[in-house]
């Protein structure tokens, strides 16, 4: 087993955990974990002092936050640091200025459907949703049909349950065909682990990115915004992050993120994530051969690597989560936030999967530490419960 993840054991007498939902967020690796328990060794956590210990402290952050910047190809006076990718997608979103219209695509996270929702209450426009095929990309020219100028849009990079990857820089190109003068919110939390991020930060405004799900820590979040976009503070008070995002810096945190999004720069320059969607593909097939009568949602697309998403007829998710878990395979049906919810997947439903489907979805997400042998032991576990539930 790599040294990136460290798992646990059921028991002393049980094999060890096949960690497959890494898209919920992957373990903290063992370089993050040193740097963070090194970044502040002597120092105060609050960086916004004049004495020299906290400007220490705020050296040790802004050579975090130049770190980052570097690796994404921005200014580092572009990133903003929030508490997680929830707040990061909040302050993209509810932050934008006078919008004449909120549009988002149908298969966004929550934290986008539901700050969108409240942006579009609190300027009194209208909150417009933008389709997606059966593949679950969005039709772009009639996204460019619904969208107004002066809009603020937001699309993800690529969807966290289906890892399909959506095409921010031609609605770019098409929206400035139109031509339509509007801001462009990119959640890329689910994206950055497993995807070069350059074209992406090119074609939007605003990018939102969070740090577990690089194998960095859940209460560090980054917000990218480019120079010239006008963004009021939905955290006041102290004034930090140039006015952007007011409280403390999480500095260890953010020390932890930056190592986790220059570690994903060296797996892809390895080409590490070319081998992990060979054994993504590796465990769909051999899932498929047993059982044939499965759907993968977005085969036909460009998927994240890590992502395989499927549904199987007759059965429901909760079922097939609790009958995996028991043989120490850890997998889920979709998003975290809405783990054990009754409704079925909104990103499947938009995507025209009927609800019966719909409801029996599983996601098994992969990391570059991903082995051979835990694969090959979950697609067994997976061929041998789905087959138990139908029975």
């Amino acid at each position: 087993m790599s040294s990136a993840t460290q798992r646990p054991s059921l028991s002393p007498e049980s094999p060890s955990v096949v960690f497959l939902d890494h898209a919920a967020g992957s373990p903290l690796r063992p370089s993050v974990a040193d740097a963070m328990a090194r970044a502040l060794v002597g120092l105060p956590p609050n960086p916004s002092g004049a004495h020299r210990l906290a400007r220490a402290t705020r050296g040790v952050l802004e050579d975090a936050r130049e770190q980052i910047a570097t690796s994404l190809g921005v200014d580092a006076r572009e990133v903003v640091f929030t508490g997680g990718g929830t707040e990061s997608c909040n302050l993209g979103i509810l932050g934008v200025a006078a919008p004449t219209a909120i549009c988002i695509s149908a298969v966004e996270h929550v934290a986008v459907k539901e700050a969108a929702a409240r942006a579009a209450q609190m300027h009194s426009v209208e909150l417009i949703e933008l389709p997606v095929d059966a593949r679950g990309v969005l039709r772009i020219d009639q996204a460019v049909e619904l969208i107004p100028d002066g809009a603020l849009v937001s699309v993800m990079a690529a969807n966290n349950e289906t890892g399909v990857i959506q095409p921010i820089a031609e609605l770019r190109k098409a929206l400035r065909h139109a031509p339509r003068n509007v801001i462009i919110h990119c959640d890329a939390i689910g994206a950055s682990a497993s995807m070069e991020l350059r074209s992406v930060v090119e074609a939007a405004d605003l990018i939102s990115l969070a740090g577990h799900k690089l194998g960095g820590p859940p209460s560090c979040g980054v917000l990218l915004v480019k120079e010239g976009v006008a963004m009021v503070a939905r955290v006041v008070g102290g004034g930090q992050e140039l006015e952007r995002r007011s409280g403390t810096q999480d500095v260890a945190g953010i020390v932890g993120m930056a190592t986790a999004l220059s570690a994903t720069d060296e797996e892809r320059e390895r080409g590490d994530l070319e081998t992990m969607r060979i054994r993504r593909d590796r465990l769909a097939e051999t899932i498929q051969r047993a059982h044939p009568e499965i759907t993968v949602h977005g085969q036909d697309a460009t998927r994240l690597p890590g992502h395989l998403h499927f549904s199987v007829p007759g059965v429901v998710s909760e079922e097939l989560i609790l009958l995996l878990d028991q043989r120490g395979i850890c997998a889920s049906a979709g998003a975290a936030c809405s783990s054990g919810a009754p409704q079925a997947s909104h990103v499947l439903l938009a995507m025209g999967v009927n609800e019966r489907m719909a409801r029996g979805a599983l996601r098994l997400t992969l990391a570059t530490s991903t082995t051979d042998e835990e694969l090959d032991r979950a697609a067994m576990s997976v061929i041998y419960v789905i087959s138990q539930l139908r029975a």
